[in-house]
């Protein structure tokens, strides 16, 4: 888990869970609320995850039009130095 509110909740119930005995309903009980902000972590990270895929992808784009700028000025540079060679 991570140091933030719902992973640290989590981390808490499960400690608190692992000094009753098993199988009682206290410790069924703290373990059932863990996995709920367990989850609650997971969808919080997975949300940042889809954030930054969705800013790679955009620098990714935006480096390949500045490669295809590029590209098509040293071609164009290509272009005049073959013509000065003739």
């Amino acid at each position: 888990m991570t140091d933030s509110a719902p992973g640290q909740k989590a981390c808490e119930l499960l400690a608190q869970a692992s000094r009753h005995p098993v199988a009682s309903p206290q410790r069924n009980a703290l373990v059932a609320e863990a996995a709920v902000w367990a989850q609650l972590e997971h969808a919080a990270t997975m949300d940042k995850h889809a954030a930054v895929v969705v800013d790679i992808e955009s620098a990714l784009a935006s480096l390949a039009d500045s490669v295809q700028q590029l590209r098509s000025e040293v071609g164009g540079l290509t272009g005049r130095m073959k013509l000065s060679q003739k």
